[in-house]
């Protein structure tokens, strides 16, 4: 029981200060990172897709060299974009972590399934993961803010 009602610091979020230095700093950090998660997925995918055609597919580096300069690309430019929107509130490590290996199924799945549009197979396993993330980032903030019940 809790005789002094709760502070509206307790109960709301704070305000947070946009610092452009900072944002710059966090975006040109990301960029890097996105790059190396790109790559990896990209390579996951084509070992995947290897896997998946048997030895004969897996003899050809070519394949996992060109995966990995795709994923990087698009890594580059889609994990900032969603770092400052969907994943703002998620820890890195987790989001690279299910990013990574949903864009590597997406994308396996994708070339053996999708032949023409086989890059719409990571861009949605990329999706998926990160909205499944932010709404759990979500659902824990409404948690962590709620006002608490105040008994009489």
């Amino acid at each position: 029981m809790r005789a002094i009602p709760a502070s509206p610091r307790e109960t709301l979020p704070c305000e947070r200060r946009v610092i452009p230095s900072r944002v710059a700093l966090v975006a040109l950090g990301l960029v890097p990172v996105g790059a190396t998660a790109g790559a990896l997925a990209g390579v996951l995918a084509a070992i995947g897709v290897a896997a998946a055609e048997g030895l004969g597919a897996a003899a050809a580096p070519l394949f996992l060299v060109v995966a990995g300069i795709l994923g990087a690309i698009l890594g580059a430019v889609i994990l900032p974009v969603a770092g400052f929107t969907l994943l703002r509130y998620v820890p890195l490590g987790r989001a690279l972590a299910e990013t990574i290996v949903a864009t590597a199924l997406g994308g396996a799945i994708g070339v053996q399934l999708l032949d023409g549009l086989w890059l719409a197979g990571p861009l949605i396993g990329f999706g998926v993961a990160a909205t499944r993330l932010w709404a759990l980032a979500r659902r824990a903030r409404k948690r962590q803010y709620a006002a608490p019940e105040l008994e009489p």
